[in-house]
């Protein structure tokens, strides 16, 4: 498994996962012209692109959304929450409800051959989660904007051969 940092802090998060035959983003809160760039730097070609996974709504989570979308049809993954407040905010522009995929907090799903895991997070967002990915016996994690951690954020982050966590 591979994991890389595009961006991550206040000004825009975007965060590069993938195994050897699925390549996934987490949020895509920076510009289209930062994301090819970023993993044209790592040797990533935008086109290898499977999915974005959004954490939460804030704007320096999905800023880069919507250019995204429009561009590549890449489907989006998220709680119905999320989705819902992405929509209703305006600055993205729209996005075709068909790349939308809902997830659940604690349930597992599949994109090819990653096995991923969203779990709640504490933070100031409509059901916002963290991701847990897992592929040929490698455990990765991403954790944004962790106001406040507990037993459930620890026993989620345990067992992991690399996290991001972005506080």
């Amino acid at each position: 498994m591979k994991m890389c940092s595009i961006a991550s802090g206040s000004s825009g998060n975007c965060i590069y996962v993938a195994n050897k035959d699925t390549h996934i983003l987490i949020d895509a809160g920076i510009s289209k012209k930062r994301i090819v760039e970023g993993l044209r730097s790592i040797g990533v070609d935008i086109n290898e692109i499977n999915a974005i996974l959004i954490t939460h709504e804030h704007s320096d989570h999905i800023s880069g959304l919507g250019v995204m979308a429009r561009a590549y049809e890449i489907p989006i993954y998220s709680t119905k929450e999320t989705l819902n407040a992405i929509d209703s905010y305006k600055k993205i522009g729209d996005i075709n409800k068909e790349l939308y995929r809902d997830v659940l907090p604690d349930k597992e799903f599949f994109i090819n051959t990653l096995s991923i895991k969203p779990f709640s997070t504490s933070h100031d967002a409509s059901n916002p989660v963290c991701y847990v990915i897992e592929s040929d016996g490698k455990k990765v994690a991403v954790a944004t904007d962790l106001g406040e951690y507990n037993e459930y954020i620890i026993s989620n982050l345990e067992d992991l051969d690399m996290v991001l966590i972005e506080a």
